[in-house]
């Protein structure tokens, strides 16, 4: 009996060891997917450096000047362009003068998306919504492998004159692909615009409200006489002209210093705008912490980003930048490492050269619940996907005034 009652002890022993181990598996297991240990591991963002490790500042106010860049770019972005639309901004019977665009609308879409694009032509995207003010936009595409789509596509552009495609594939991770050809595109070809809307093809726009927000984004308290003389600036054209080559560095160092700055007059008008250098990068910032979670489809290993924050960021489905700040962001992304994350590379990017992201409550990433009266302040929305819904929705604004 004695033998019997150890035999059995010894087993419910060996038993509770077994479950032991397993639980203490299971719990290793979901530590190390749910990454609590790399966060442990993150290094504090007050050191944040990320290659190049260079003064990207002084760096752009040498190449504004003429002067000899002492590095060589890390990452140009050289992709071709299968359909470039160079002629886009570009206005005469010669077509040798680029046009004083006051917003171009950059609408980051897929190759198979032709019924959103439509719709957009017609609603916010129309490039005739206002008289006064010149509107352009385009269509930014990777490439396919179906033949029959790519014709398509081919028709496509040739009837609406609105398309850019690149030959990447199109794929989430290769956002930040599609958004720098995007930057590379404005500069070489529309580089006397004053603003760029970038937004994806499901997203909502007021251009009246986008307007509203870009002749005062700092929301300051101005009387009527200088509202006016917004308008007057933001119609007025820039002070140089761009060549619509290919910017090579070379060529960008070689003596003119205006081949990286215009002009940064556009808000000089206002006293209580003096600090402000015309570089606006503005939606709806961010300031968040690395995605450690396997599992997550926003996970970054520490290989990739050690850091325990991100740069403050704009959500990527909407954002407005001023030509100043996109040009700058563009050339400080040849010196800047790639990263998967469009938003957070362009965070990134911003940091590198000095730009403060600025936020704004009505640039919505999420689906911002629609009534007429509650989209009169919306300057974008996420969330329409459905072509019927969003020339509903936008005609219906328009009726009331608010698109």
């Amino acid at each position: 009996m004695h033998t019997l009652t150890t035999s059995w002890g010894r087993l419910q022993f060996s038993r509770k060891r077994i479950l032991y181990f397993i639980l203490g598996i299971i719990a290793i297991f979901i530590i190390e997917r749910s990454g609590l240990i790399l966060h442990f591991l993150e290094v504090d963002y007050n050191k944040f450096s990320y290659p190049l490790d260079i003064n990207m500042e002084e760096m752009l106010a040498t190449i504004r000047k003429g002067g000899k860049v002492p590095y060589q770019p890390i990452n140009e972005y050289n992709f071709p362009y299968r359909i470039s639309n160079e002629k886009k901004c570009l206005q005469g019977f010669l077509m040798k003068n680029h046009e004083k665009v006051v917003i171009l609308y950059v609408i980051k879409s897929a190759t198979n998306h032709k019924n959103r694009r439509d719709v957009i032509r017609k609603t916010w995207g129309w490039e005739n919504r206002f008289s006064d003010v010149l509107i352009k936009r385009i269509f930014v595409l990777g490439t396919t492998n179906d033949v029959a789509l790519q014709d398509d596509i081919d028709e496509e552009y040739a009837r609406n004159k609105d398309i850019v495609q690149a030959e990447f594939i199109d794929s989430y991770y290769n956002n930040t692909i599609k958004t720098m050809m995007s930057f590379k595109w404005v500069v070489l070809n529309c580089p006397k615009v004053q603003f760029v809307m970038f937004a994806d093809d499901d997203m909502y726009i007021s251009t009246k409200n986008l307007l509203k927000f870009i002749r005062n984004p700092f929301n300051r308290r101005v009387g009527f006489r200088k509202r006016r003389d917004v308008e007057k600036i933001l119609l007025s054209n820039r002070s140089s002209s761009k060549a619509s080559e290919a910017p090579e560095l070379s060529q960008q160092t070689s003596g003119s210093s205006n081949l990286i700055y215009n002009s940064r007059k556009l808000f000089e008008y206002d006293p209580v705008l003096s600090a402000f250098d015309g570089r606006l990068l503005a939606g709806y910032v961010f300031n968040s912490s690395p995605m450690r979670h396997k599992s997550s489809k926003w996970y970054m290993p520490l290989s990739e980003y050690p850091y325990s924050k991100y740069p403050p960021y704009v959500t990527a489905g909407a954002y407005v930048l001023s030509y100043p700040a996109l040009e700058d962001m563009y050339y400080t992304s040849m010196f800047t490492k790639h990263f998967r994350f469009d938003d957070v590379y362009l965070g990134i990017v911003a940091k590198k050269c000095g730009i403060s992201p600025l936020h704004n409550d009505h640039f919505y990433f999420w689906r911002e619940p629609y009534t007429k009266d509650s989209y009169v302040n919306v300057i974008a929305s996420h969330g329409f996907s459905d072509p019927e819904e969003l020339q509903k929705v936008w005609d219906e604004q328009r009726s009331s005034g608010h698109a």
